[in-house]
């Protein structure tokens, strides 16, 4: 009987650790729930911008290609827009835009790379400012008529568009040429150094 009592003992100490063993687990999966749901919103993530990098790339490729009269109709009004409000840049907006965003994205967070978005921004418009600027408009401008910066770089497809055709009027007009383009190199500088 001893050794009988022996074995239920031995046998009651393997279900007793085989018993602690299940707890155990059940406690590490319960422990690992958070860290599993973690992983997951990081993948989920992850796979998240992926797909937005895709849809941008398309959406990038269909505007690039509106600016050469290849999408039809809806291509050419799209690309009126785009160069009224870019002007002479509306070429590599679409470019400039997934490439910025794409490196906002890997970059979230970071303090140095958004400092180097703005200066990228401000460098677009200084480029912008200065296409305004060679088409002699400013200088021609009695007024500040936004309607005709839109249409005479929507149908010429050169200029600044809107945006830096409105700053190269206001700039001309208030500072004139010379402090303009003094202004221009500055912020050009100032942008390449950041």
């Amino acid at each position: 009987m001893a050794s009988t009592s022996g074995k239920k003992t031995s046998t009651s100490g393997k279900s007793k650790a085989k018993s602690s063993g299940h707890r155990s687990s059940s406690v590490k999966s319960s422990a690992a729930s958070p860290k599993r749901g973690a992983q997951q919103a990081a993948k989920d993530s992850e796979l998240f911008q992926e797909i937005g990098l895709i849809i941008l790339f398309v959406v990038m490729v269909i505007l690039f290609l509106c600016n050469f009269g290849i999408i039809g109709v809806v291509g050419d009004a799209i690309s009126k827009v785009m160069f009224g409000i870019f002007g002479l840049l509306a070429y590599i907006v679409p470019i400039v835009f997934f490439f910025m965003i794409a490196f906002g994205w890997a970059n979230s967070g970071n303090s140095i790379a958004t400092r180097k978005l703005i200066a990228g921004g401000v460098l677009f418009l200084v480029i912008g400012i200065l296409c305004e600027l060679v088409t002699g408009a400013p200088a021609e401008a009695s007024s500040y008529d936004v309607k005709a910066i839109y249409h005479a770089c929507s149908e010429n497809h050169n200029g600044g568009g809107i945006i830096a055709g409105s700053l190269a009027y206001a700039c001309y007009h208030f500072m004139g040429m010379i402090g303009t383009i003094l202004a221009l190199l500055v912020a050009a500088v100032i942008s390449v150094v950041v």
